[in-house]
């Protein structure tokens, strides 16, 4: 039987403030083996620069790659998949927010 990180990446993409080290994404990304998405800032969003992020953490990834998001992560994916999607395989959502 193959497991499905057998067959896709997976990216975690933060929300607002980054998901420390405690929170549900990082254990996540611990047990996945996961790629993170690196954003210069955490704390005032920007759709441009979180979407680069997103970009360059997609092109790190050998195989497809399923999008692990949260908070105004999730709004990052859904921009991110309208304009490229077929870069990502599948995504997950936490809780969302909005961009101003």
């Amino acid at each position: 039987m193959t497991h499905i990180a057998d067959d896709f990446d997976f990216i975690i993409q933060p929300g607002w403030k980054g998901s420390g080290a405690d929170h549900w994404q990082s254990h996540w990304q611990q047990r996945l083996n996961a790629i993170r998405v690196d954003n210069a800032n955490w704390e005032q969003p920007d759709l441009d620069s979180w979407l680069q992020g997103l970009d360059q953490a997609l092109s790190q990834a050998r195989r497809p790659a399923i999008v692990i998001a949260h908070s105004l992560g999730c709004i990052t994916v859904a921009h991110y998949a309208r304009r490229h999607p077929q870069r990502i395989a599948g995504a997950g959502a936490g809780m969302g927010g909005s961009w101003q």
